[in-house]
């Protein structure tokens, strides 16, 4: 018995002293925002007023990120267009294994990514220096919101 709780408390030690991934932003809270900044080394910039509430960043590479937000602060999509793709594994979060699943699939165009799924929505296209998309939980709309709101 004493050996099985030593074996347990030990185990609980080293899961705690392992690295903790950091929630992405799809999915995550507002503070998840910043932890996007930092990784992609991007700058925040004023969203456009409008019903939403978004935040955006501005990446070293042009691009532009989106990320829209619930009353609560939690992040239900995100959106990108400029010149590079963005870190998608940092903005998917959890969510980025079903984008590689679809990202795997035969498609009809190059270039196209599109996925519609109840977890999550992902379209994205691109070329050089021209890649756009947007990615959303369908369960996380806010009342009233639309795939059409989100661009």
């Amino acid at each position: 018995m004493r050996a099985t709780l030593f074996s347990l408390t030990l185990a609980c030690l080293l899961l705690q002293g392992l690295p903790h991934s950091a929630r992405a932003a799809l999915g995550g809270n507002s503070a998840s925002i910043e932890t996007d900044r930092v990784a992609m080394k991007g700058l925040t910039r004023p969203a456009a007023a409008d019903a939403l509430q978004k935040e955006e960043l501005q990446l070293p590479t042009g691009t532009v990120v989106t990320e829209y937000l619930t009353a609560d602060g939690a992040v239900y999509a995100v959106t990108w267009h400029g010149p590079a793709l963005p870190n998608l594994r940092q903005l998917l979060g959890n969510y980025f294994a079903h984008y590689q699943t679809a990202a795997r699939q035969p498609m009809v165009r190059h270039r196209v990514v599109r996925m519609n799924s109840p977890d999550i929505v992902v379209e994205s296209t691109g070329k050089m220096r021209a890649f756009n998309g947007r990615a959303w939980v369908p369960a996380l709309l806010p009342a009233g919101v639309t795939a059409a709101d989100i661009h």
